[in-house]
């Protein structure tokens, strides 16, 4: 009987190896289409302006390469809560960035009249125009001096001071 051969394992087994190749075929497709990305490593951290915690400043990590490559590098954003700190989240939404150097930004604008100004809106399009509270230097990665290593295993907490003067 045919259900004989398959359970003695007399004979061919045919139904047997055409699951264990199919199996082997959804494995290989796992490890190609995304499964081999390095691990996120939580990033976080305090930033304070003058001393004093620092609340709705966007912080930005960039790699800190000469050539950008989405597939070895990576980059993420946080937004300071009212004491100052930070998560750093992946552009996909979860938390936590890859191992490697980053550059660190800093944009905490302020309209005309002093209030601050949502992290998620446009400065191009507030009425009055906007300021960063923070100097100029901060706002780019090609000029920031502030700078950031995630490394595996670490806790990969930042704490970040800034004066006003930019000194």
């Amino acid at each position: 009987m045919a259900a004989d051969r398959l359970t003695r394992g007399n004979g061919p087994c045919r139904p047997l190896g055409g699951m264990i190749a199919a199996i082997a075929i959804i494995l290989a497709a796992g490890f190609v289409c995304g499964c081999g990305k390095p691990p996120l490593l939580e990033a976080r951290g305090r930033v304070r302006l003058d001393g004093k915690p620092l609340e709705g400043c966007k912080v930005g990590f960039f790699p800190d390469v000469e050539r950008f490559d989405p597939e070895r590098h990576g980059f993420g954003f946080g937004i300071t809560d009212a004491e100052g700190r930070f998560v750093i989240r992946h552009p996909q939404g979860e938390d936590g960035i890859w191992a490697g150097d980053y550059k660190v930004t800093l944009e905490a604008w302020i309209d005309s009249d002093g209030r601050p100004v949502p992290p998620d809106a446009k400065p191009s399009e507030v009425p009055g125009g906007v300021r960063n509270r923070l100097p100029e230097k901060y706002e780019t990665a090609g000029t920031t001096p502030e700078r950031a290593t995630i490394r595996k295993g670490e806790g990969n907490v930042f704490e970040i001071e800034v004066t006003s003067t930019g000194s």
